[in-house]
């Protein structure tokens, strides 16, 4: 998510930062928590957060907004029981990532502002 993210909405992150991210797939390594999801709300703070702080109302409202949605469309956040009903044997976890990412975008539409994007 974060690595189409990057492209889609060209944050212009290096490769060293997709690093960071290393850890969440799979569940957080554990089949927990959808690494979609994890990449998703990376996406959204980044582009949601101002250079020198935060609205923590408009980020912790778009994270929830995103969650849920992802939740009622996939049935669940966790990994284990997403890749149960979602995952494909030839394109792996790619069905769940575009879906997230199709709830990312409705989601950022309605949080963003027009300064979000031309920073």
């Amino acid at each position: 998510m974060l690595l189409g993210g990057n492209e889609y909405y060209q944050l212009n992150l290096k490769g060293e930062s997709f690093r960071i991210m290393a850890g969440f797939g799979g569940g957080l390594s554990t089949e927990d928590l959808c690494g979609a999801i994890s990449g998703g709300v990376a996406v959204i703070g980044i582009l949601l957060t101002e250079k020198e702080g935060y609205d923590k109302g408009r980020i912790k409202e778009a994270t929830k907004d995103f969650i849920q949605s992802f939740q009622k469309e996939l049935t669940s956040t966790n990994c284990k029981e997403i890749k149960e009903s979602f995952r494909e044997e030839q394109r792996k976890c790619t069905p769940v990532v575009e879906r997230g990412a199709n709830i990312l975008e409705e989601t950022l539409k309605k949080y963003h502002t027009d300064k979000d994007f031309t920073d």
